[in-house]
């Protein structure tokens, strides 16, 4: 099952090095890992693609003992919380994961999409953005991103994803 960690915005990377390092060995978890973004990025008047976190705040395990999983990150210097309640630790609901499955690649990358406008409806031609286009509530032209609202740990949420728009007719 796949549970989500919240930690301090900012420090995820950090904490997975901590978590690979000192929980890795001890067969808790089968991944840990940090869902990530594409961003269009000019660089010295080059194009090139950065990433940055897909869920700030947030770091994933897959992990079959969430409990082991909850007393062993008790020993990491920044970790938080895992998500849960007065019960215990809750998995990620399956259409989450499956939303993920689907939209990022092995790497845990959510690739650049390419898309334009035809009048004022925008149409994603390549890429993870061709099947959610009615969930895009904001696209940036000048920062080539766009924003996606999703349903993510028992809220909407709101996610920014890498977008090329190549057109407008």
């Amino acid at each position: 099952m796949w549970y989500a960690v919240w930690v301090t915005t900012g420090q995820e990377e950090q904490v997975k090095a901590v978590c690979d390092r000192s929980l890795g060995h001890q067969n808790i978890y089968e991944e840990c890992f940090l869902p990530k973004y594409e961003k269009p990025w000019k660089e010295n008047g080059v194009w090139i693609r950065k990433q940055r976190v897909l869920f700030p705040g947030y770091l994933f395990f897959v992990t079959e003992d969430p409990d082991a999983l909850y007393r062993a990150l008790k020993t990491v210097p920044a970790f938080t919380k895992l998500l849960g309640d007065n019960e215990g630790p809750i998995p990620l609901y399956e259409e989450e994961t499956e939303f993920l499955k689907k939209h990022i690649n092995q790497d845990k990358v959510f690739e650049v999409s390419v898309g334009e406008y035809i009048g004022k409806e925008l149409i994603v031609t390549e890429g993870p953005l061709k099947d959610l286009t009615g969930k895009v509530v904001h696209v940036d032209r000048h920062s080539r991103q766009a924003v996606l609202e999703v349903e993510f740990f028992g809220r909407t949420v709101k996610m920014k994803v890498g977008l090329e728009v190549v057109g407008k007719r």
